[in-house]
């Protein structure tokens, strides 16, 4: 398919974009390069003098979802900067509920794909805690944010269920805090529940960093 006289050059970006308005629109599955071709009306072979392959395209694609995350605010409190990119990974992840298993799963080496991960390592070193205690709650906050919106993204584009039902058939001898509580763990509500979970993993975060032993001042060591 030739390009039409008068129509804008292809660039990257405008491959980029078109890419992730299939994604969003039919999947990943519904992304082909023959059919972001004819989205763009070009042949499909010219798209390769821009991305190199499909793998470099979704990765591309990625990253773009990846720079809309908004930066928080310079100076703000550690737990207003965790709460903040918490918040917008999900926004961005349900805008692009197609993209969002592919932001779990491979993110580029981009500095604008890494920027909210920093910002994570940064609010957590900044609550008090040392190296290997940001370590170990960086990667419960990123298994939370992954397992909470992989499961609320699902829902939305039919891969997964809105919550779990308990079914009529469990005996609730076998099984009665899935009796007592499966009502209410079936009308769950996503936003709410994601941000209450969010609370609690800021107050392990407190609580640990009170538990750090606290440094002696250099004056009192002597």
């Amino acid at each position: 398919m030739p390009a039409v006289a008068g129509r804008r050059p292809l660039s990257p970006d405008r491959v980029i974009a078109a890419a992730l308005r299939l994604v969003d629109r039919h999947g990943l599955d519904g992304l082909s390069m023959r059919r972001l071709g004819g989205a763009l009306r070009v042949e499909a072979m010219s798209l390769y003098k821009h991305v190199p392959n499909k793998g470099m395209l979704i990765d591309l694609v990625v990253e773009r979802v990846l720079a809309g995350v908004v930066p928080p605010t310079p100076g703000a409190a550690w737990q207003a900067r965790l709460r903040h990119v918490a918040h917008e990974l999900r926004r961005v992840a349900l805008e692009h509920p197609h993209v969002f298993p592919l932001l779990a799963t491979r993110v580029p080496s981009s500095p604008r794909a890494f920027a909210p991960l920093e910002v994570l390592l940064g609010s957590l070193g900044d609550a008090g805690l040392d190296d290997a205690a940001t370590l170990q709650h960086f990667w419960a906050v990123v298994a939370y944010i992954t397992g909470a919106l992989l499961a609320e993204t699902a829902a939305l584009t039919g891969a997964g269920t809105t919550s779990i039902v308990v079914p009529a058939t469990l005996d609730p001898a076998a099984f009665p805090n899935m009796e007592r509580l499966g009502a209410a763990i079936a009308t769950c509500d996503f936003a709410t529940e994601y941000a209450r979970g969010l609370e609690i993993l800021i107050a392990a975060v407190r609580a640990a960093a009170k538990r750090r032993p606290r440094r002696l001042s250099s004056a009192r060591r002597r």
